[in-house]
């Protein structure tokens, strides 16, 4: 069943776009608004803006834009219900229980919600029952609080084959369910189901935005049982790819923000121990190497990442790896070794979240540095050869950074660290991008190849079209435009069509005022505009649905920011409505008109937009007709060069009558 209409309203006045959006996008306020870049696009310089009083969102470069709905559905790859039920849950709106029920849920729904109902019983386990005790005092022995134990989630599975089994066909939650969830699994003989989760303390995986996508369990006693691994992990699922998830990313993000800066571990205990210390800015990589899908994620919201990886050999790797992909991101690389022995959970523990602190302003090394330090550990500056080798292999890790400025940085950095001239350098960096070009031009007509064989092998499967077209029913009633003069056509005619034209300022300027006074304003414009005066395209088609909404008695503004007239509407609507599109000082300089303040005098600064609109379209039929006639007289065609300049003669005096706006007396 759909979601009540009230619902929605009331979910959509409760969610802040500044808040949602802040989860995703580094925000800084520009005077009313916030800017950040774009999540839906690669920019360097900041075009994705929001305007918290109307609630909307408008990115100046993709043109991507629209409501709190709009934005989640985009950002998140979900359908409009999804999205309200994401921004429902996050501000705590209950939606009514029809909504969860399995049979009228999706598959992925139904998996969220089992997995909702699994960190609640884990953590009721855990916390409100005998059983559980003996978990909650090993946490409490390691120093976590209650207040920390809630924030993360953690929960206990009870060392019984069927605990978890059992409370939710309580809750009528399908074993099926649970196990595209990961949270049991089927027997070898096909009789049943047993829990994954026994005797373990367990700690949820949430998304950037709460909800609940897996687990992992932890041993109660690794020394106890050795046939047992320390950690059993959730499967990938409908919901769950650890590739794309950090760990710890929901309670860490506002203070990655604040900082501009992320700390990378590799334990779920590293980041918890860590955060509740004070060191909030920390997420772990779930157990995997950092993915290029983990970057992606974490650049939303810092500029550098910090890695802190195991001391060994095997951690020294990772570290390298992880900065390599980090700078492939235009973002900041750099990494700390802590104490031989020591991880961050041990380090905090025992030194506290000040000590940390310190240890890592002192200790953080740049890529540079940390490479140059592994090689001279490893032996591997004993040669001129090797010294060299080391050399190339930094600077193959510059050459992926995006930026040349920054680029150019880090080969100085690196000239100090190895004591060689910066312009060998940069002669090995001129070398290293050429051969990344080269790779990525292979990539490209690699793919390009594959995408001609599929498209080739889809022409195939085709079935034959039909030799007629049929006409859509009501087609031969619709008005046609009249046909063309042969002696005035222009000589030639693309053979594919022109995207659609952006609205011209001015026009903008109508859409905007009629979108936010609404029916006044609709039946002011166009009682004065013709349709075919606006941009063809998405402009004339808003201005068309207004004219249907006014004729109906029905004229909703608000129904193009929610999409219900089709997205390319919905973007326009969010552009015209996020510009600040007061009048520009050039009107006045170009035809003596008046500069209004779209707020202060609506009607004038209409009055002023449409004199404008109007003289643009005279002015660009006039040229037209001034390039046709002078075509005509190069040509010898007398007769068409008079009728010409008579048409160019109306149109002057048309131009005259638009200047002392003669249109706003009809």
């Amino acid at each position: 069943m759909p979601i009540p209409d009230e619902k929605i309203e009331e979910v959509r006045a409760a969610a802040d776009i500044v808040d949602v959006a802040g989860d995703y996008v580094q925000l800084k306020r520009s005077g009313s608004r916030f800017m950040g870049l774009c999540p839906f696009h690669n920019e360097d310089t900041p075009s994705f803006s929001i305007d918290p009083e109307k609630n909307l969102y408008y990115c100046f470069g993709c043109q991507n834009g629209g409501d709190v709905f709009k934005f989640v559905q985009e950002i998140e790859g979900v359908g409009f219900l999804e999205g309200v039920r994401i921004l429902a849950e996050r501000y705590g709106i209950p939606l009514p229980e029809e909504e969860v029920d399995q049979e009228a849920a999706n598959e992925r729904e139904s998996i969220l919600h089992a997995l909702r109902f699994a960190a609640r019983f884990f953590y009721h386990q855990l916390t409100q029952t005998d059983r559980g005790q003996p978990a909650l005092d090993y946490l409490r022995d390691r120093g976590y609080t209650p207040a920390t134990i809630k924030q993360f989630g953690l929960g206990y599975a009870p060392d019984e084959w069927d605990a978890l089994l059992n409370a939710a066909e309580d809750e009528q939650l399908d074993p099926e369910t649970l196990e595209k969830a990961g949270l049991v699994v089927e027997r070898n003989d096909g009789s049943g189901y047993y829990d994954r989760y026994r005797g373990r303390i367990i700690f949820p995986i949430f998304s950037h935005i709460g909800k609940v996508l897996a687990f992992a369990g932890r041993i109660l006693d690794p020394d106890g049982d050795r046939d047992q691994p320390k950690y059993i992990n959730s499967p990938e699922t409908k919901v769950y790819h650890k590739k794309e998830v950090l760990y710890g990313l929901n309670q860490a993000k506002r203070a990655i923000r604040q900082t501009d800066e992320v700390m990378l571990v590799e334990g779920y205990t590293d980041v918890i121990s860590l955060s509740q210390a004070g060191v909030e800015n920390v997420v772990a990589s779930s157990g995997t190497a950092l993915t290029e899908g983990q970057v992606e994620t974490l650049h939303r919201y810092a500029k550098r990442v910090l890695l802190l990886y195991d001391a060994d050999e095997a951690g020294s790797r990772a570290t390298m790896r992880g900065m390599d992909r980090v700078l492939e991101q235009g973002m900041g690389a750099y990494a700390v070794e802590l104490p031989e022995g020591n991880d961050p959970d041990d380090y905090v523990q025992t030194h506290g979240g000040d000590a940390f602190d310190d240890y890592v302003e002192t200790h953080r090394q740049d890529l540079p540095s940390f490479a140059y330090q592994r090689a001279r550990r490893q032996g591997e500056l004993e040669t001129p050869e090797d010294r060299v080798e080391v050399q190339r292999s930094i600077i193959e890790s510059v050459a992926r950074i995006p930026d040349p400025n920054l680029r150019r940085e880090y080969v100085t950095r690196t000239s100090e660290v190895v004591n060689v001239p910066d312009a060998d350098l940069f002669r090995m960096l001129e070398e290293e991008r050429e051969r990344l070009e080269q790779q990525a031009q292979r990539r490209q007509k690699r793919e390009a190849k594959r995408q001609e064989r599929q498209a080739q092998e889809q022409q195939e499967s085709r079935a034959p079209a039909p030799a007629e077209a049929s006409v859509p029913d009501g087609g031969a009633d619709r008005p046609q435009p009249p046909p063309p003069d042969a002696s005035e056509a222009p000589s030639q005619q693309s053979s594919e069509p022109a995207p659609p034209a952006e609205p011209l300022p001015e026009e903008r300027v109508l859409l905007r005022l009629m979108l936010e006074q609404g029916t006044r304003m609709v039946e002011y414009v166009l009682g004065h505009m013709a349709l075919d005066e606006f941009t063809e395209g998405p402009p004339r088609e808003l201005v068309q649905k207004l004219v249907e909404m006014y004729q109906n008695n029905d004229v909703r503004p608000d129904s193009f920011l929610d999409g219900e007239h089709g997205e390319r509407l919905q973007q326009l609507a969010a552009s015209v409505m996020m510009e600040e599109h007061e009048a520009s000082e050039n009107w006045a300089e170009r035809e003596d008109i008046p500069v209004p303040k779209l707020n202060d005098r609506p009607y004038v600064a209409a009055e002023s937009a449409m004199k404008l609109l109007k003289l643009d379209r005279v002015e660009a039929a006039i040229a037209e007709i001034r390039d046709r006639a002078y075509e005509a007289s190069q040509d010898g065609n007398e007769e068409q060069v008079q009728r010409l300049q008579q048409k160019m003669m109306s149109l002057q005096e048309l131009r005259k009558q638009i200047q002392r706006g003669a249109f706003l007396d009809d």
